[in-house]
This record gives structure tokens, C-alpha cells and sequence, in this order.
């Protein structure tokens, strides 16, 4: 190259800094979190978004302290073409940056010209990127002719968006500018300042207020014709001296729907804020419900959006839809406070955000909707979370993070429900009012900034009064996975009492571990006297213990008083068969816990199944739907497994005995006034009694209904109105199923006129149930088709291998569109691919061939190896207990059941 032609080009890269992008590069990328030496101060983002188009640009600048002189920074960027990239210095003088991209591990290397020495700089990159196809960073929704453009930043997925220094370590303000079509609504994360229309009239620019400092996962932004509602402002109180503006943000002609979460939102934030004594720390509360999202919700500071399905309620709504609303919208606002107002420093940590949301949101809920009976709701998921945590290849609440997977799979039971059952443990040990103080001190001393799990403990320790004994009991469930099993014995001696309390780790039947963990473990045991009861607490920290008892020997004892702690427990066959008669004298969630210790005793190969069917009717008659349906999983496995086809039937009939008589008395519609716990108690029995038991006459009912709203009675007119709206899916489910092609066809026809995504739902999970295999192949192959949105193909796929006589076809349909699949599966749920198709799968075999299929593709599926694991571990554990009991397990049951002939409702 000649003297003259060198210097040309390095006065053409002075006077235009454009970037090279290479393909590869010589230093090492960092792994995990990014190096330390480079820390963001604020970021000001510009974006151009068209939802229309397939791409969108930006221009980034993010001012970033220099510890040490550097010739480079690290920062996070996926999928983003950088056109130009610069620093400047604290003087003011620009300097060319060469940005690298490393695909693999979503990194940019920013290499500068020259050595800057330390100092604050800004970075400024300009460049385009294409709407994300799996509902990550920015995307896009196309409903009939409109389009939207969505942001969802967590976990990891602002770097789709922008590139940035992605970790919720990194705190800052941002200055958001968004430029739209001039006919677009378009929100953030505060509230708007100003609008610049171009000179063309085609496009308008919107500047946004500077946020306070928030993580990269938390900023937000959306673009498209939304119907906005500005209800009125939450009003001033004792903890915030100023009005919070209050919208409601939905897609085209859904203004009226978003009523019920306007109407609701004050008194959640009123509540938070007089529990915290923290004033809400944003200067808006913007609600948006979006045609399609990854998760349930997203709690951004100041724009918490919902996929509509969890925000939107019509007129014909379910009842469950309210109370799934008012649920969900208390624990995103939560959020403001856990997880936004103080951020965890690292994703080990981020059980702090969701299972104190999860904890808070029963308690919002208990307090402001006590109908919703929320303390039950949270010991259902919590003894749901303990099947999770009941596998060898469980991880802790505080799992150590090396990458995404990682990251996406620490969203789960362990964390929120898991989480929140121990610090609900913790809280009724110290007492409600200790732990409030604690809470208080925590939020006070970490706002707006970063706080981790010793920083909590520390606090909660200090505040209890009981320092290193309450730190340590707290730590070891965070720490160590698993579910405790405590063992305890009465003993009466001279009319005084003790009890022995042992622990180990509860697992199923054949699984042994290598550990022998130790917690501390608060047990609070309701002793019951006559008609009198008494509540006492003691702190097991060692392998075993024993615990003088206050007063009389008891009659009888229950080892979970008022179900607070997070363990399971085990008692001798004479004390439980003593707490046994007096289970319906115990409040609702001890009754949970009192069939939780059926059930897992089962599972452990203690207990056999005619235990399990004996201990269902004084149960079936509660009227709260989680107790009296709470013995109704181990009654499918062991129909599932361990029946023939003589057993079925009497297994069949017995269910319809014990529940179809409180269906018809119920009815197969919601009345007016009536109670939400047999609003509930109706959807689970239908679903149970149609699908599972296949009782002719329920289905008989819901067909009814099905066909009327599919125009298949004669009328010709589809209106889904004409089903209950608690029993509409499984109406549908059984119409298809009963109906053939003619069911089949109207619920496609419909699906491609209605966007309403609720009933969208119901018509998917229709169509997945046929039991007809070309029907059932038709369906499959429509769930790849664009007329589905991304989030809505689980509906459609669950509803499939939830059939039995679809299992075998899924389970080759996937294997030949595995790649076709994978690409529409969202980051959140890839990790859960191999548990679509592990149903019916109960034996070694049936392990090794999903292992087979699924393990050279593991590097395709994010957090795809904990998912396979765990799935291949619920696999062996169920062909272990089948192995164990066989199906001479119920003849002696069965030779006690009336014959079939003697039940009103046949079985089809």
C-alpha cells in the first residue's frame, strides 16, 4: 500500500468513524459478569420503531466510568448491526471505537483507538437491528392489520434492544427518546415530556422523563395503536405527599376491559406502600396488556406489562379471570417495591425479587380480597414446588449462575413458591410485626440502589433479636436443595408431655442421596385437647431432638400448625390415623397439609394407594376447591399406572360417587352472588370428571353447552357467550373430542376471526384435545402455522399429550419438526421442551429414549440440560413406584367397591 493512499484512509477513519465488524478476535471474551474496570453512570437511548417494518434502529450513549487506563470495554449486544461507534473523553475529544461482535456470547468488544486513562467517558454506537422472533428485547405482535412493538428486557434480552451493560448490578438513569409513526401510541417507563412532529407530518419523536436508576432488564417501551385510559390519579396518603398518574394500556378496542385492573390498582399500591413506609418510588403507574408475551408479566418501574389474557376482563369473563387479575397485578406492583425500588446484584439472588413479590401478593391479597382465600392459593403452589424440589437434581434457592440457562431456569417454583413458603416460615417464627420491622429496615437502607441475600439476613437478624441462630436457620434453606422431613413422636410420661423431632431429606420412593443435609428448621405443632387447641413452636437444628410440651399430653397433634413451614412431615401409623379423624376439624390449609402427608407418604413407598383413594372422601366433601380436590393427583397416577382395565372402571366409578353428585348440585353454570370457592370448585370438578374420569353424563352437559356455542345445535352462529365462562375449555375440549370434523372445523374457522385471547385459549386447548389422530395431526401441524402467536402454542400442545391416545403421534410429530418447534419456543420455555412430551412416560425406557432424542440438542435449548434432567428424574422415580406396587396394589381395594352397575353415571 503506498505512503499516500495509507494517509488518505486514515484521514477518511478520523474524519467518519465507522465501524469494522469482525469476525473473530484475539483476547478471550470474559465469561459470567462482565470485568469491574468499566462502570455505566446513565444511558440515553434513541430509538426508531416502525412496527410495521422488520427491523427498527437506535443510537445508544451511555456515559461509563474508567477505573484504570483501558484500551477497550466489554459490553452486552445480541443480534444488533452497529453502523458507527465513538467515545468521547472528559474533554470532549472523539476517538474511532472498533466494535467486535462475539455472537456466541452476546458480547462487544469496544476497542479504542488509543489508551484512555482513567476517567468518565461516553460511549455512543449508533445502529439497526431486527424485531426478535422469539418475544425477547424488542418485538413485534401483528393482531388482524395492526401492529405493536413490545418490549421484554428480563432476564437477559435488553441486549436485543440495545447494547448495554446487561446485569441488574449496573444501576443507572436512563434518558429515553422514542421516534414513531405519527399515528402511534407509544409509552415508557416515565411519563412523557414532549412531542416533535417531522417535517414530512410521518413521523413523531417523544421525549421521556429521566427514570430513576434502574437495571437494563427493567426498561421498557411499546409502540402501536393502543387505546390508552387515564383513570383518575392515586391519591396522596400518609407515606406519599403527591398524586401517581393511573392508565390502562391495551390494543385497538379494548379501552373498556381494562376497568377492573384500573379499578383495583390504587388499593395495591396503598397497600405496599403503608406495609413499607416507602412512598411508590416511580413518577407514574402505567398497566399494558400485550396480544402476545413470553411470561404472565413484567414489573418495569412504571410500566408493568401483562400478556391481555392476565390484564383484559370483559363482560362475559370467568370469574377466575378476576381473580387471577387482581393476583397478578398485586405481585407485579410489589415488584416496584422487591426487585425494582432495591435490585438484586446478581441473578443467585433473584429469588429476593420474585418470592418476596409472590409472599407480598398473598398478603395484599388476604388483606384487600379475602374471598380469594390467597393463604390456600400459595400452600397449593408451595406443595406443587415441593414435587420440584423433591428430585435429586433440584437446586437451591441461591443456585450459583454461570450463563443463561442458568439464568432463564432460576425462574421457577424453587424460587417464587419455595422462596416464598420460607420466608413465610421465618416471618410467622420471628412474629409478623418483627419481620414487618425487618422488611422496613431493608427497603429503607438498599433504595434505589442493589441489595443481595446477606444484606436481608443481616437485617431480618438484627431486627428478630435473634442474630447468628436466625442467620443460620435462614441460610440453610436458601443454600441446600431439597424438602425437609420431619419425623415426629408424642410421648407421655406422668401426665407430662415431649415430643421427638426428627429430620432428613424427604424423596421419593428408591432415590437415595449421597448428602445428609441439616436445617434449622422452625416446627410450630398444633396440640389439640377435647375441643381445644394450642400452638407451640421449636427450632430443630440437629439430626434429632427432643422438645418438652406445655401442658397435658395431647390428643392428638398436627407437626405443621397453620401450615407455615416449609417442610413435609411423618408421624407413626396410630398418630396420624388420630389426626386423621379429627382432619375436618382443622382449618382449610391444614387440611392441605394433612393430604400432602398422605400423598408424599405414598410417594415415598410408606403408604399404599388404598391409603391414598380410603383418605378421599372426607376430603371431597370440603368446600373449598384445593382441599376437597387435593387427593385428586395421586388419584390420576394411580389410575394412570397401577390400574388394568377392571380397576379403572371401579376407579372411574368411585370418582364419579365422591364428585359428580357436588357437580349437579353445583350446576354447569356460575349463579348470581354465588361464592368464588364453588365457582372454583365447579371448573375443577368438571374438568376432572369429563376429561380424566370421562363420566358420560357430565360430558353429556358440557357438550351441550359446546355445540350451542359452535353453532352446531342448528343456529349456525358461533357465540362462545353461550358456554359458563369457568367451564369453556373443557366444553370445548369434550365437544371437539365428541364432535369429529364438524367440531373441529368450526373451532378453526372461529380461531381465524377472534382475537380475543382468552377465548383463543379455550379454542386451542380444543383443538390439541381432539382424540381423533387425523384431526389430532391436523392440529399439531396448525400450531406451527402464523394463525398461532408464539405464546399461545402451549395451549394447543398441552391440550395434545394431556390425551392419552395422542401421546405416541406427538411424540413422532416432534421428532420430525424438532427444528421447526424449537424456533417459536420462547427463551423462558425452552428449557421445559423435553416435559411436552413426558407424559404416559413411566420407565427406564421410556427415560432413555427421551435422553436418546433430546441430548444432542441440548446445545440448541437454553437451560435444555436442567430440564431434560429433571424431566428423566420424574420419569425413573414414576416407573420405580410402579415397579414398587404393581397393579395387585388395588385388588384388595377393589374387592371392597360396589360393582359399576351400581353407578348413575356411566363412562365413556
Amino acid at each position: 500500500m503506498s505512503a499516500v493512499l495509507r494517509v488518505a484512509l486514515l484521514l477518511l477513519l478520523v474524519a467518519c468513524p465507522v465501524v469494522a465488524i469482525a469476525t473473530s478476535i484475539v483476547e478471550a471474551p470474559p465469561t459470567g459478569k462482565l470485568p469491574t474496570d468499566a462502570s455505566p453512570q446513565h444511558y440515553a437511548l434513541h430509538l426508531t420503531i416502525d412496527p410495521r417494518l422488520d427491523r427498527f434502529e437506535g443510537e445508544t450513549r451511555i456515559r461509563v466510568v474508567l477505573s484504570r487506563p483501558m484500551d477497550h470495554v466489554w459490553i452486552h449486544a445480541k443480534s444488533l448491526t452497529v453502523t458507527a461507534a465513538r467515545v468521547i473523553d472528559a474533554a470532549g475529544n472523539a476517538t474511532p471505537v472498533q466494535a467486535t461482535a462475539v455472537p456466541d456470547a452476546a458480547l462487544l468488544k469496544l476497542a479504542f483507538a488509543r489508551t484512555l486513562q482513567a476517567q468518565e467517558v461516553e460511549l455512543v454506537l449508533a445502529y439497526t437491528a431486527p424485531f426478535n422472533a422469539q418475544l425477547e428485547g424488542l418485538y413485534k405482535v401483528k393482531v388482524g392489520d395492526d401492529s405493536y412493538a413490545v418490549s421484554q428486557m428480563e432476564p437477559a434480552s435488553a441486549r436485543f434492544a440495545f447494547p448495554g451493560f446487561d446485569e441488574p448490578r449496573f444501576k443507572t438513569p436512563f434518558d429515553i427518546v422514542l421516534t414513531v409513526p405519527k399515528g402511534d401510541v407509544a409509552v415508557s417507563n416515565t411519563r412523557q415530556l414532549r412531542e416533535e412532529v417531522s417535517k414530512d407530518d410521518r413521523w413523531k419523536t417523544l421525549t421521556f422523563a429521566t427514570t430513576k436508576p434502574l437495571p437494563t432488564y427493567l426498561v421498557a417501551f411499546a409502540v402501536g395503536p393502543w387505546e390508552v385510559v387515564d383513570a383518575p390519579a392515586i391519591a396522596p396518603n400518609a407515606v406519599r405527599k403527591t398524586a401517581v398518574p393511573l392508565r390502562g394500556i391495551g390494543p385497538r378496542g379494548t379501552a373498556k376491559q381494562l376497568a377492573w385492573a384500573l379499578e383495583v390498582a390504587p388499593s395495591i399500591v396503598t397497600f405496599f406502600e403503608e406495609y413499607t413506609q416507602q412512598p411508590y418510588p416511580f413518577d407514574k403507574l402505567d398497566v399494558l396488556g400485550a396480544p402476545d408475551f413470553a411470561a404472565g408479566a413484567m414489573e418495569n418501574a412504571g410500566l408493568i406489562i401483562y400478556r391481555d389474557a392476565y390484564l383484559l376482563i370483559d363482560a362475559h369473563a370467568a370469574a377466575d379471570r378476576y381473580r387471577r387479575v387482581f393476583n397478578i397485578e398485586a405481585h407485579e406492583i410489589a415488584h416496584q417495591w422487591y426487585g425494582d425500588l432495591v435490585t438484586v446484584p446478581w441473578w443467585d439472588d433473584i429469588w429476593l425479587n420474585e418470592a418476596y413479590a409472590t409472599w407480598a401478593q398473598s398478603k395484599a391479597t388476604t388483606a384487600l380480597r379475602p374471598e380469594y382465600h390467597a393463604p390456600l392459593e400459595r400452600l397449593e403452589a408451595r406443595l406443587e414446588a415441593m414435587g420440584s424440589d423433591s428430585l435429586l437434581s433440584t437446586r437451591k434457592i441461591r443456585q450459583p449462575i454461570l450463563g443463561k440457562g442458568d439464568i432463564v431456569t432460576a425462574f421457577d417454583g424453587i424460587t417464587y413458591q419455595k422462596g416464598a413458603a420460607v420466608l413465610g416460615m421465618f416471618e410467622a417464627w420471628v412474629g409478623e410485626e418483627t419481620f414487618r420491622k425487618g422488611m422496613r429496615a431493608y427497603l429503607a437502607r438498599h433504595a434505589f440502589g442493589s441489595g443481595s441475600s446477606d444484606d436481608l439476613i443481616a437485617t431480618l437478624a438484627e431486627t428478630s433479636g435473634k442474630g447468628e441462630t436466625f442467620a443460620k436457620a435462614m441460610r440453610s434453606f436458601l443454600d441446600q436443595p431439597g424438602v425437609p422431613l420431619v419425623q415426629a413422636e408424642q410421648a407421655c410420661k406422668n401426665g407430662k408431655a415431649t415430643l421427638t423431632l426428627a429430620q432428613l431429606r424427604y424423596l421419593p420412593f428408591g432415590v437415595f442421596a449421597k448428602e445428609t443435609p441439616r436445617w434449622g428448621i422452625p416446627v410450630c405443632t398444633r396440640f389439640g385437647h377435647g375441643a381445644t387447641s394450642d400452638t407451640q413452636c421449636f427450632l430443630l437444628e440437629k439430626e434429632k431432638q427432643t422438645f418438652d410440651v406445655a401442658g397435658q399430653c395431647a390428643d392428638w397433634f398436627l407437626p405443621n400448625a397453620d401450615a407455615r413451614g416449609y417442610y413435609r412431615f411423618d408421624m407413626t401409623a396410630a398418630d396420624l390415623a388420630r389426626l386423621g379423624a379429627v382432619a375436618g376439624t382443622l382449618s382449610e390449609p391444614e387440611q392441605l397439609v394433612y393430604a400432602d402427608a398422605i400423598a408424599s407418604a405414598f410417594n415415598r413407598g410408606t403408604l399404599g394407594p388404598a391409603a391414598v383413594l380410603d383418605a378421599m372422601p372426607a376430603l371431597a366433601s370440603s368446600p373449598m376447591p384445593q382441599v376437597s380436590t387435593a387427593l385428586v393427583e395421586s388419584f390420576e397416577w394411580i389410575r394412570e399406572y397401577l390400574s388394568d382395565s377392571a380397576t379403572r372402571t371401579l376407579l372411574d366409578a368411585y370418582a364419579s360417587r365422591l364428585y359428580a353428585p357436588r357437580l349437579a348440585e353445583l350446576g354447569y353454570r356460575r349463579k348470581d352472588g354465588e361464592a368464588g370457592t364453588a365457582t372454583a370448585l365447579r371448573t375443577r370438578l368438571a374438568d376432572f370428571l369429563a376429561i380424566v374420569v370421562r363420566d358420560a353424563q357430565v360430558r353429556a352437559e358440557l357438550a351441550r353447552q359446546g355445540r350451542a356455542a359452535l353453532g352446531l345445535d342448528g343456529s349456525g352462529k358461533v357465540d362462545l357467550s353461550l358456554t359458563d365462562a369457568d367451564l369453556r375449555t373443557t366444553a370445548l375440549q369434550v365437544t371437539v373430542q365428541d364432535g369429529g370434523v364438524a367440531a373441529f372445523d368450526a373451532v378453526l374457522a372461529e380461531l381465524a376471526r377472534n382475537h380475543d385471547t382468552t377465548q383463543r385459549y379455550a379454542l386451542l386447548g380444543a383443538l390439541g384435545a381432539t382424540r381423533d389422530a387425523a384431526l389430532a395431526e391436523r392440529a399439531r401441524n396448525f400450531g406451527l402455522t402464523p394463525a398461532v402467536q408464539i405464546g399461545e402454542m402451549a395451549r394447543l400442545y398441552d391440550a395434545q399429550v394431556e390425551q392419552p391416545e395422542n401421546r405416541s403421534a406427538m411424540w413422532t410429530w416432534l421428532q420430525a419438526h424438532f427444528d421447526a418447534y424449537r424456533v417459536r419456543v420462547p427463551a423462558f420455555a425452552q428449557a421445559y421442551l423435553p416435559k411436552t412430551v413426558a407424559d404416559g412416560r413411566c420407565s427406564n425406557a421410556a427415560a432413555d429414549e427421551l435422553v436418546h432424542f433430546f441430548e444432542p440438542r441440548l446445545k440448541d435449548l437454553i437451560g435444555g440440560g436442567r430440564g431434560l434432567g429433571q424431566t428423566v428424574e420424574r420419569i425413573r422415580q414414576c416407573g420405580g413406584l410402579r415397579e414398587k406396587e404393581g397393579t395387585a396394589a388395588l385388588k384388595a381395594w377393589a374387592e371392597r367397591q360396589p360393582s359399576t352397575g351400581d353407578s348413575e353415571h356411566a363412562l365413556r
